[in-house]
């Protein structure tokens, strides 16, 4: 049992960037000694100096100096890293296609392409392991960096995130936004009556805006919201007692439940359609990693409720 919380967040690869720093005092020899990229000794250097509660290393002319906790712990952690090596001693290296992937996904990845995406892992052998995160307001860029994320699905234009030049981006499709709320019949939403609504908003964090509102200021426009909610099914199931709409992207109409009398229309001219893109550290890269993004391509071509992006 680890004696502090803080030690949990570390793990072996800590310990192993740690012991190589000791050595080299220097932050690119330990990224070449052990065929890392130097953001991830940078991220993992920090949570080393979080969980242990110490700067461990000051920077000054000759390289990084160990200060005297470094010194304090440094026989520690070589002796628990060989105790970790031989317990490993006859058993080969791990297979990389039996680790889990971990991915950073918006709901709308978990509607339209989590399930292909699970009947795909679960056929392979081994069956893979698929972690899914919530997308957040702050994009997590150092753990992408850092190898602790294998994927992150963010929608486009790449304008509306700006990722880290280290980071490759791909779009998986292109969709548009549809207009949905109560009525007898579909139709073409204008503008006035779209900024004189009242609206719902799907949000995964805790802001309030995404692309439609910068469109909106961009024609000197905003329109007005009401409430928000952490899923869109929840916006819509709003719409059965509330006089207000909601802007769906249009692939997702066939994986919600539409409520009797509520209309999907065509959202006002001009209304920008979206890319949905996947994101990853081409310096991380590993076959696992590579098999899920084609696993992904793969899908979206063959799914007729979405366009692939050219």
């Amino acid at each position: 049992m680890l004696s502090k919380n803080q030690l949990r967040k570390l793990d072996v690869q800590d310990i192993a960037i740690f012991l190589s720093l000791f050595a080299t005092r220097n932050a690119r020899k330990t990224a070449d000694e052990l065929s890392i990229s130097p953001p991830t000794v940078s991220y993992s250097l920090k949570r080393l100096r979080e969980s242990l509660g110490d700067e461990l290393f000051i920077r000054d002319s000759s390289g990084l100096l160990p200060t005297g906790r470094a010194f304090h712990i440094e026989p520690y952690l070589r002796s628990a890293l060989e105790a970790i090596n031989r317990s490993a001693e006859g058993f080969g290296e791990p297979d990389d296609r039996e680790l889990p992937l971990e991915l950073c996904v918006p709901e709308a990845f978990e509607l339209l392409l989590l399930p292909k995406l699970m009947a795909q892992a679960l056929s392979c052998s081994p069956r893979r392991i698929l972690h899914m995160r919530k997308l957040s307001e702050k994009l997590p860029t150092e753990e992408l960096l850092a190898g602790k994320l294998d994927l992150l699905c963010v929608p486009g234009p790449g304008a509306y995130f700006q990722l880290h030049p280290e980071l490759e981006r791909q779009s998986l499709f292109e969709d548009r936004f549809v207009c949905v709320a109560r009525g007898n019949r579909p139709r073409q939403v204008t503008l006035d009556e779209y900024c004189d609504a009242l609206h719902v908003y799907p949000s995964p964090w805790q802001s309030p805006r995404n692309m439609v509102d910068t469109w909106l200021e961009q024609l000197g426009r905003r329109r007005t919201m009401v409430a928000w909610a952490s899923t869109y099914q929840a916006c819509l199931n709003m719409l059965e007692e509330l006089p207000c709409m909601l802007m769906l992207p249009s692939s997702l109409v066939s994986a919600l439940r539409i409520p009797p009398g509520v209309q999907v229309n065509q959202p006002p001219l001009g209304c920008p359609n979206f890319t949905f893109d996947m994101v990853w550290a081409p310096g991380n890269d590993s076959p696992r990693r590579r098999w899920l993004r084609q696993q992904l391509l793969r899908i979206c071509d063959k799914d007729e409720r979405i366009g692939r992006a050219g």
